[in-house]
């Protein structure tokens, strides 16, 4: 997955980024790791390359943060967005940690040709008890997961489903959440990581939607006219992600000129813009 960064980097990245100078790596190698003095350019390569989780052989001598998103994706970042495809995922789980916490449902849809294609839906036995809290938001209790597949089983089918193709995004709803509990879950059952970038809708309605005073999944699908009849079920979400990143990339086409994969990957590693009262309003979000 891409981009495997913690908070601290990221917002260093961001700020990197939004100076819009190209660095060289023993530069940005001080910098994004806090050292004092700029290391040797040899370990300069690998300490950056180790810090964003890529091979050193990708790095060019002098670095544009802003270029990152497109350069650790390669290929897939060539591709136009018309013919990308995508598959947003929604996860119940039992809770928020990946490392202690289960997954209770996987939904998913397919979209290729900016249409949604095909669908992905199973709840899980997560082997564990249910939460009363996570019942009461899911309506997911024992008596609903009945034959349900223990996690081995339904993470392999996910997987199946998903396919091998290198290009293929992940999408969903503040999209760190549900990326670590399915890297967690391929790891752990000898599974390779997810083949293409990762994708947030949160992420990217913040810098393509800039005026929303909120960006949960619940004001932006109002923002965007998206009714979800099965709010906080796996597939109602996924679907509502879905249908964001559809009217997101409609955006982003037609009055940011985007055009490839790349280029959305690189408006969601943005950093983002502070909008002021007058173009919240433009944008049609909350007025003060």
């Amino acid at each position: 997955m891409s981009l495997p960064l913690g908070p601290r980097l990221r917002r260093v990245l961001d700020r990197l980024g939004a100076a819009g100078e190209p660095l060289a790596l023993d530069e940005l190698a001080r910098r994004l790791l806090a050292l004092r003095v700029p290391p040797r350019p040899p370990l300069a390569r690998r300490l950056v390359a180790s810090a964003l989780g890529c091979g050193d052989q990708l790095l060019p001598d002098r670095l544009d943060v802003r270029t990152l998103p497109r350069l650790l994706e390669g290929p897939a970042a060539e591709v136009a967005l018309e013919r990308a495809e995508w598959i947003a995922v929604d996860l119940e789980t039992t809770g928020l940690s990946a490392e202690r916490c289960a997954i209770l449902e996987i939904g998913a849809v397919r979209i290729v040709g900016l249409r949604c294609v095909e669908q992905f839906q199973t709840l899980v036995d997560p082997g564990v008890p249910i939460p009363p809290f996570v019942t009461a938001l899911t309506g997911i209790d024992r008596a609903a997961i009945g034959e349900a597949p223990p996690i081995a089983r339904a993470i392999h089918a996910f997987r199946a489903w998903v396919g091998a193709r290198r290009e293929v995004a992940f999408v969903a709803h503040n999209a760190a959440f549900d990326a670590r509990f399915v890297g967690r879950a391929f790891e752990a059952h000898g599974m390779s990581p997810w083949p293409g970038p990762v994708l947030c809708t949160r992420r990217l309605a913040r810098r393509l939607l800039p005026g929303l005073a909120r960006y949960d999944l619940d004001t932006l699908s109002a923002q965007l006219g998206i009714a979800n009849a099965w709010r906080h079920r796996a597939l109602g979400d996924a679907h509502a992600a879905a249908r964001a990143l559809l009217d997101l990339i409609a955006i982003a086409r037609t009055a940011h000129g985007l055009r490839t994969v790349g280029d959305l990957l690189a408006v969601q590693a943005s950093q983002r813009r502070k909008s002021s009262p007058r173009s919240r309003a433009a944008a049609g979000g909350p007025k003060p």
